[in-house]
């Protein structure tokens, strides 16, 4: 069933095999969704989503992130699976990331609190965490096709849920706009 969501969203080239199975999307569509799912479970656990949008040091290492994710997604750089799977599992963690406390920042600005500097330490250290993980996702595929197309299944739902809640946000925040305008006659 995975296989049939996946193909309209992967050209399913390059995939990982997981018991001499092919895994039902690309290097680089796993990582993404893989990406999603671990930055979605990391902002969960610590609450950073709450914070709204990340610090200015946390934006410049995602620019950077995307950089590299578009370069390795245009191949002028490819170097390989494990390079495939962490220019996608950059670009999950960081759209999962902007998507999410991007949203929470336009539900409730008046609540937000700022970054600490513990959130912003984390934030950056995910980066160099997720490329250690994309690294192990080739060495990881004893754990099944089965297993991997969950990860890849909760990601993509992490992203949609991600993408319906700053569409929500945004929606509710240019209505709450609207009706603070003073009428004009």
């Amino acid at each position: 069933m995975l296989s049939e969501i996946f193909r309209h969203f992967c050209g399913r080239g390059r995939c990982f095999v997981a018991g001499g199975e092919a895994l039902p999307l690309c290097q680089r569509c796993l990582g993404l969704y893989v990406g999603a799912a671990a930055t979605a479970l990391w902002l969960a656990v610590s609450g950073i989503w709450r914070r709204g949008l990340p610090s200015r040091p946390v934006f410049v290492a995602h620019v950077a992130m995307l950089a590299v994710g578009i370069l390795g997604g245009l191949h002028v750089i490819d170097a390989g699976l494990a390079w495939r799977a962490t220019c996608g599992i950059w670009t999950g963690h960081v759209a999962a990331a902007w998507l999410l406390c991007g949203a929470s920042a336009l539900r409730r600005p008046q609540r937000l609190s700022p970054w600490r500097r513990r959130d912003g330490l984390q934030a950056l250290a995910a980066g160099p965490v997720l490329a250690v993980l994309a690294l192990g996702i080739p060495h990881l595929m004893w754990l099944g096709a089965g297993f991997w197309s969950v990860a890849a299944g909760t990601g993509a739902a992490v992203l949609a849920a991600g993408v319906v809640a700053a569409a929500a946000a945004v929606g509710a925040h240019l209505l709450a706009s609207l009706r603070a305008r003073p009428a004009t006659t």
